[in-house]
């Protein structure tokens, strides 16, 4: 069993990892701040957010350590979201044909990415206890010593053993290959405080466009069609797109762009005079 929790969790995520061998998980739905748990007594500790995705990677994080036998739903609820309710609808009354959680009050309660195997045993093995709401420390502590002091039984399984999906290591563009259509330069109307995209062809300025965001500008030059159809036009796309966010966020708080550099963020003197504060729980919070 050592060997097999010797990687685990096997899904990436934003979590923070205690006790493997201890039996209990928490899940802090969307509290980002303010429960401090002692990691000896916990496995594992983070929020989720959504029915589906955090859903499906809180499970796979679950059923490959068997020593886990309670899920302690706590925190703030996520708004438009029922994480809490989903997971003990889920235990209760499992899913149907097209793997949406029966009885689930959210939007998006499917789970497309994991197999019934894998649910079944979440189901099995996994005892909710529902302190949905509750952000007290003390009193979520509590209630994970009362479960350790009924000292539960290891699952009687060995741990699932999670597939991972094989890494592409990011490469650039070996060589840029120029866009039939022109070219795009992007910049900032302080005057007007907008961002303001010149498009060019055959070295001639065709159309100029000015938005409030990258999402109104990279909207408008797919509607005009400015962008050409040749064997890059995806990578000028996203080229496109990512320089028109710089410019946006460049614009938004009032720190200089310039095209194909990075943005240089200016400290405030007060952040330069506090000291970095220690990473919380949250920002190892469970899934998104």
């Amino acid at each position: 069993m050592e060997e097999d929790l010797k990687n685990w969790p096997p899904v990436e995520g934003r979590y923070k990892v205690g006790n493997k061998n201890s039996s209990i998980a928490v899940c802090t739905n969307a509290t980002v701040e303010g429960i401090e748990l002692d990691m000896k007594k916990v496995a594992i500790s983070g929020k989720c957010v959504t029915e589906n995705i955090g859903i499906e990677k809180l499970i796979q994080n679950i059923v490959s350590n068997p020593y886990i036998r309670f899920l302690i739903l706590c925190g703030k609820v996520s708004k438009g979201h029922f994480v809490g309710q989903t997971i003990i609808a889920l235990k209760k009354n499992g899913i149907d044909k097209d793997k949406r959680i029966v009885g689930a009050k959210g939007n998006t309660p499917y789970l497309k990415n994991i197999d019934k195997e894998l649910i079944e045993r979440f189901r099995k093995q996994i005892t909710p206890v529902n302190l949905t709401g509750e952000t007290n420390s003390q009193k979520i502590e509590k209630v994970i010593d009362e479960l350790l002091r009924s000292k539960p039984a290891e699952f009687k399984a060995e741990a699932i053993k999670i597939k991972k999906i094989e890494e592409i290591e990011a490469k650039a563009c070996p060589e840029w290959i120029p866009d039939p259509k022109g070219f795009f330069v992007v910049s900032i109307d302080r005057t007007r405080n907008k961002l303001l995209v010149e498009h060019y062809q055959n070295n001639k300025l065709k159309n100029k466009i000015i938005g409030d965001s990258a999402e109104e500008i990279c909207k408008t030059i797919a509607n005009l069609d400015l962008i050409g159809d040749f064997e890059q036009k995806l990578e000028h796309s996203m080229y496109l797109a990512r320089e028109l966010t710089k410019a946006e966020i460049a614009l938004k708080n009032n720190l200089d762009y310039e095209q194909d550099n990075e943005i240089k963020i200016r400290k405030t003197k007060k952040e330069t005079e506090t000291k970095e504060k220690p990473a919380s729980t949250d920002e190892y919070g469970w899934f998104d």
